[in-house]
């Protein structure tokens, strides 16, 4: 999940909404398992997005980003945080572990970005220890224990 996000207009309007390739990525495996590396469920929710159970520019824009090899830089400190984890969030329930950023409380205005834009397996491996399918797991086990208690 994504507290605080942006890109540039060309970028946007380059994604192919409608994802008018799906059939390529969901008949091959090699493929699926490629874009899983941005997440343990970004590919059950890619297909929720084509059969029409789910919404999502973010599962689109992300498969987009996976197709031209596309990289996300997250921040190693928020500038954002998200309280939106109640019942009127439209996308968020349940457990908000799993997505609670380390805040700058410093408040730096210096942003620097890195000279050269590339993966680097120290981040990936940060990345999927919060995104991964244990993570996940671990969420929804968190997520149900809190509703089965919270609703006593």
């Amino acid at each position: 999940m994504v507290l605080g996000w942006a890109t540039w207009k060309d970028r946007w309007i380059a994604v192919d909404w409608n994802v008018s390739d799906y059939n390529t990525l969901k008949n091959s495996k090699n493929r699926r398992r490629k874009f899983a590396q941005l997440g343990s469920d970004v590919n059950t929710m890619l297909k929720r997005q084509m059969e029409g159970s789910l919404d999502s520019w973010a599962i689109r824009w992300f498969y987009h980003q996976f197709k031209i090899d596309g990289i996300t830089l997250y921040p190693l400190y928020s500038k954002v945080y998200n309280d939106g984890w109640d019942a009127h969030a439209t996308h968020t329930s349940g457990s908000n572990k799993r997505y609670l950023p380390l805040l700058d409380t410093n408040h730096s205005l210096n942003i620097q970005f890195p000279e050269i834009i590339e993966v680097k397996k120290k981040y990936q491996n940060r990345f999927l220890r919060k995104m991964g399918i244990k993570a996940r797991i671990f969420s929804k086990l968190e997520t149900m224990f809190l509703k089965t208690f919270n609703s006593k």
